[in-house]
């Protein structure tokens, strides 16, 4: 028998005796641990911030039109609160805190902490808040949106961590 065909089997009949156990892999965002206190007693704010393209900056102003910086607080329910079909867990998302900053142009929409409900929070898919942020225009001028703005969707976290950057140009652009 070559030798590279004894080694083959001769590490084929160790391994099962090895007791080859994984080591701890380092957690990527997505596979963290639940969230810890912090995240429900509040210290969780985080900064928006809003650019607007020349052209769109100059019709704001123009117009008087503010800009909207929408914060929607969200967790994904657990598979065991879906099926004891408890209140909120019906919808692919439960609605932990909506929050909106008013700004006059471009700039630094701060959200202050928020505390969220613990109990909520355990209904949630590894006790991690999510965060949706929309940008549009203030409806002041007109009925309609003026801007089309890029969008923030992932965990709360992240935000509180890097805060979260928004560019925006008007929707006729």
């Amino acid at each position: 028998m070559p030798i590279r065909r004894r080694i083959f089997a001769i590490a084929l009949a160790v391994l099962p005796l090895t007791g080859c156990e994984r080591g701890p892999a380092p957690a990527t965002d997505a596979e963290a641990p639940p969230a810890a206190a912090p995240i429900a007693r509040g210290d969780n704010g985080f900064e928006v911030v809003v650019t607007l393209s020349e052209t769109a900056a100059r019709t704001l102003a123009a117009t008087d039109e503010s800009v909207i910086v929408a914060a929607d607080y969200f967790g994904y329910p657990t598979v065991a609160a879906q099926q004891r079909e408890l209140p909120g867990t019906e919808d692919p998302w439960l609605t932990l805190h909506r929050q909106q900053v008013e700004l006059e142009g471009a700039g630094t929409a701060e959200f202050p902490p928020v505390a969220l409900d613990p109990a909520q929070l355990e209904l949630v898919e590894r006790g991690r808040p999510q965060l949706l942020i929309n940008v549009y225009s203030g409806r002041r001028s007109s009925e309609d949106n003026l801007l089309d703005c890029g969008t923030f969707q992932d965990a709360l976290s992240l935000a509180v961590r890097n805060g979260v950057a928004i560019e925006c140009k008007l929707i006729a652009e």
